[in-house]
């Protein structure tokens, strides 16, 4: 998988481990500290590709 690179105020949006554990304790069990930055990066741009396809439906639907 390509490496990709975030928007400067993508980092914003990023979550760190403890933030992580907070919303899901059971990540807990499998994700390590140094793992999280890596995580959070997919967990966000899954959250795009959600968003995106959301956003073309409800276009759809508006026409």
């Amino acid at each position: 998988m390509g490496q990709k690179f975030l928007e400067p105020n993508e980092s914003d949006y990023l979550l760190d481990y403890k933030e992580l554990i907070a919303i899901a304790p059971i990540l807990k069990k499998v994700l390590k500290e140094e793992d999280s930055f890596e995580f959070s990066k997919q967990l966000y741009e899954f959250t795009k590709i959600i968003y995106e396809q959301y956003k073309n439906e409800k276009e759809k639907l508006n026409t």
